[in-house]
């Protein structure tokens, strides 16, 4: 998934619309326009169904201290830093970015710093974002999962989907998908029940995304309602393999390379555009992502020999002497913490 993040951000931007008529371009639309689409969603139902299976939304205190070490502490640090970084580029070099820092406008300061009514600077962090208002809200939610269930559901769909809250979570597919996965937790939804049909969901979930491009679909909110659901079942063709095995150890680097991919790729799209003359911008698309998540990871590994504990701390991650303590009860090994 997160690989997944980092390539759908991978600059430019190109509208669905304006996707050309290359393979080329037919294979970046899959992926940045339908494939990875779906990232969000999946993330948001494995965030609700783990906070409510711990049953941590009826320990408000352990909720917020948790919450505040491993989502907002490392939301402030990686946002702020790019925020610094910015200022001092468009002070410093004139640059312009799609939030201008000068003049000083205290409104675009706010949203750029803390995401106040629109994404963070460090603009992948709008899940982090999102998933805080999420976890205030966690405690009124598990109540009524575990009172009034459906009836809480048609409320979410409502008020989310019909954007009633406003500019209180900025992504309209994210309460509903974190409320789908308080279900699935609180109701013990079989999580593996579709995995024997892991093939067919597979190829469903390529052939709705060869249409989503196909037709150069725009709104894709009900496909990504629908993807989590088949990329779950697929991933049980990776349970127990070489590759699956190899991506599961690699993991550990997975919340770094969320948090700090962004700025990277913009600075690689600036060298890109001004170093790389003749490079072809295919090889650029495909390179990028990978030596991207390879240096993080590296650096993962560097901080966490070097500094453990301060480091563990800035990315809220358990102090490495903790050690892994595997799955929860109950949770099947894809969702593990």
């Amino acid at each position: 998934m997160i690989v997944g993040v980092v390539v759908l951000h991978t600059p430019p931007y190109v509208p669905i619309i304006e996707t050309g008529p290359e393979t080329f371009d037919f294979i970046k639309a899959f992926f940045q326009h339908a494939a990875f689409r779906a990232t969000v969603p999946v993330l948001a139902g494995m965030s609700g169904y783990l906070l409510f299976r711990s049953g941590l939304d009826q320990d408000w205190t352990r909720l917020f201290r948790k919450k505040m070490r491993t989502i907002a502490l490392p939301f402030l640090v990686f946002n702020l830093l790019v925020l610094a970084g910015a200022f001092l580029a468009q002070h410093l070099l004139g640059l312009r970015m799609s939030y201008q820092l000068l003049p000083f406008d205290a409104p675009t300061w706010l949203d750029a710093a803390f995401g106040m009514s629109a994404s963070p600077i460090n603009y992948p962090l709008n899940f982090l974002r999102d998933l805080m208002v999420l976890m205030a809200l966690a405690p009124l939610l598990g109540f009524i999962l575990r009172s009034r269930p459906w009836m809480g559901f048609a409320a979410v769909l409502l008020i989310f989907f019909n954007n009633l809250d406003g500019a209180l979570v900025l992504r309209d597919v994210m309460p509903v998908m974190f409320y789908v996965g308080g279900l699935a937790a609180t109701r013990n939804w079989n999580l593996l029940a579709l995995d024997r049909y892991a093939l067919p969901c597979l190829g469903l979930l390529v052939v709705l995304c060869m249409c989503v491009v196909h037709f150069r679909i725009g709104n894709t909110t009900y496909f990504r309602f629908i993807a989590p659901v088949l990329i779950w079942s697929a991933a049980a063709l990776l349970h127990d393999t070489r590759p699956g095995r190899w991506m599961q150890s690699q993991s550990k680097a997975s919340f770094l390379i969320f948090l700090a991919h962004a700025p990277l790729l913009l600075v690689s799209s600036v060298a890109y555009q001004t170093l790389a003359d003749g490079l072809p911008y295919p090889l650029y698309w495909f390179a990028i992502p990978v030596a991207i998540v390879a240096i993080l990871s590296l650096l993962h590994r560097t901080f966490m020999r070097l500094c453990p504990r301060a480091f563990a701390a800035l990315i809220g991650a358990k102090p490495p002497d903790v050690g892994a303590t595997g799955a929860s009860p109950g949770v099947p090994a894809r969702v593990s913490p």
